[in-house]
This record gives structure tokens, C-alpha cells and sequence, in this order.
């Protein structure tokens, strides 16, 4: 399943970003937005991790390692996704759907 989840990672693009909710509707089937968030954390070279966030734009993985939380914004603001807090996105002006 876990290839699946890439693969829809892979079609964000640059700028939006998808909640793991979101991913997980958009694969066939479905999957739960905690797995997609388990693949998001040993995601391959390649798959634009950073893309994926909370349902309310949140970045939940400050929680657990503050570093991977900076490298997150940082690759986020480069592709202008605009942030309203330090770990929350502008989720309604950079939402992606499918």
C-alpha cells in the first residue's frame, strides 16, 4: 500500500499541499490517514514528503522531531505555501485536490 501513497504524494504540486486525510481518500481503496501519515515518515528519496500535513494545515511531526519539522516549513516556504503560525499552513489557500 505504502506504494500507492508515494505515488499520490508524488502528484502534489510544487506550492499545494494534501492533508494525509486527503491522500488517503484519493487512493483506491481508501486508507486511513494514520497510514499515510506511518508512510510519510520513512517516505523514499523522492516523494515530496513535506507535502502532506494536517487536516487543519498543522505540522504534526514538530511533535516528534523538531528538526524534520523546520526542514518541513523551510521546503514549504521555498515552494510559497504561505503560513499562518509557525507549524500551520494556509491549508484553504494551498489545499490540492484531486
Amino acid at each position: 500500500m505504502n506504494n500507492e501513497i508515494y505515488a499520490m504524494v508524488k502528484k502534489i504540486p510544487r506550492g499545494k499541499v494534501m492533508s494525509y486525510g486527503q491522500v488517503g481518500e484519493a487512493i483506491t481503496p481508501r486508507v486511513p490517514a494514520l497510514w499515510v501519515g506511518r508512510a510519510m515518515a520513512s517516505a523514499p528519496k523522492g516523494v515530496p514528503w513535506w507535502r502532506v500535513v494536517g487536516a487543519d494545515g498543522a505540522l504534526p511531526i514538530h511533535k516528534r522531531d523538531p528538526l524534520l519539522a523546520q526542514e518541513q516549513r523551510e521546503r514549504l516556504l521555498a515552494e510559497g505555501v504561505p503560513f499562518v503560525e509557525l507549524h500551520k499552513v494556509a491549508i484553504e489557500e494551498c489545499r490540492h485536490s484531486f
